[in-house]
């Protein structure tokens, strides 16, 4: 099954200037009227062209190069579509062509650097890199919206996005591995703490150095409570599988605490 990117709101082709890549504008005309999609896979060609010709790549590699990640992409609908011929790209092919040119997928939708303004929803004129921001599901992004002009949008209702709305769980998994990144710094900092206690031979600076380890440990161990709530929400949420990455996986598993030198010896007495 195909997913076209070409939905059926109208507007005018002379407000493709405000999204279509310079080097693109003169292969459209500006008469006709187009479709939002329409004007959506005409920048998705442009930025395909752009990184293509950044890379020194022809058509035919760029193809071949979609083969080799396991889908094929015709050397003939690439050409059509950077030429304007084709008017609608599919998720698939976007995916896999962003992959063959090795740059994120949301960089060809929504041209950052390259244009002030994107058109991320019909009407809604956004930065790129706050559209990049919004497909990717960011804390604090917000959906874009279309203009004041257009009040009678459905769309003039969206504004910041509502934490795991519908269960959507990317915010949760964001913010665990923020966490545990941050907890793992802390738990690093007490265990070099404790490393270089053990070669203080004066108490005074060895305790001072012991005690500012455990400092960090109770960081840490803040933290992992945080975390612990973090992934209670996302389970309240509906959410099926608990997040792994490495940071979280990292420092679920690992121990920490080793005591310094004379601890140990006053231990084993």
């Amino acid at each position: 099954m195909h997913l076209l990117i070409k939905p059926n709101d109208h507007h005018h082709a002379s407000d493709l200037c405000c999204q279509v890549p310079e080097h693109m504008q003169d292969c459209f005309t500006m008469e006709q009227s187009m479709e939002w999609g329409e004007r959506l896979a005409a920048t998705i060609a442009g930025e395909i062209l752009r990184y293509r010709r950044n890379q020194k790549m022809s058509a035919q590699r760029l193809s071949d190069r979609c083969a080799e990640l396991g889908m094929e992409v015709p050397r003939a609908t690439i050409s059509n579509l950077e030429n304007g011929r084709r008017t609608s790209v599919s998720v698939a092919e976007l995916l896999v062509l962003a992959a063959a040119l090795d740059v994120p997928p949301a960089t060809l939708v929504f041209p950052v650097g390259y244009a002030e303004q994107t058109e991320a929803l019909p009407g809604a004129m956004t930065p790129p890199y706050e559209a990049v921001r919004w497909f990717g599901g960011e804390e604090h992004s917000a959906t874009p919206q279309p203009s004041i002009e257009s009040p009678s949008s459905p769309l003039r209702h969206l504004s910041w996005r509502t934490e795991g709305a519908a269960g959507e769980a990317l915010t949760g998994y964001r913010r665990a591995e923020r966490i545990a990144e941050t907890g793992l710094k802390h738990a690093d900092r007490a265990d070099h703490m404790r490393a270089d206690a053990y070669d203080l031979e004066e108490k005074t600076a060895r305790d001072a150095l012991v005690h500012a380890a455990q400092k960090q440990d109770d960081k840490a161990q803040a933290e992992l409570t945080s975390l612990t709530q973090v992934l209670d929400a996302l389970h309240d949420l509906g959410a099926t599988v608990t997040p792994n990455t490495l940071h979280v996986g990292l420092f679920r598993q690992t121990t920490r605490g080793t005591q310094p030198r004379d601890a140990q010896s006053e231990g084993d007495k």
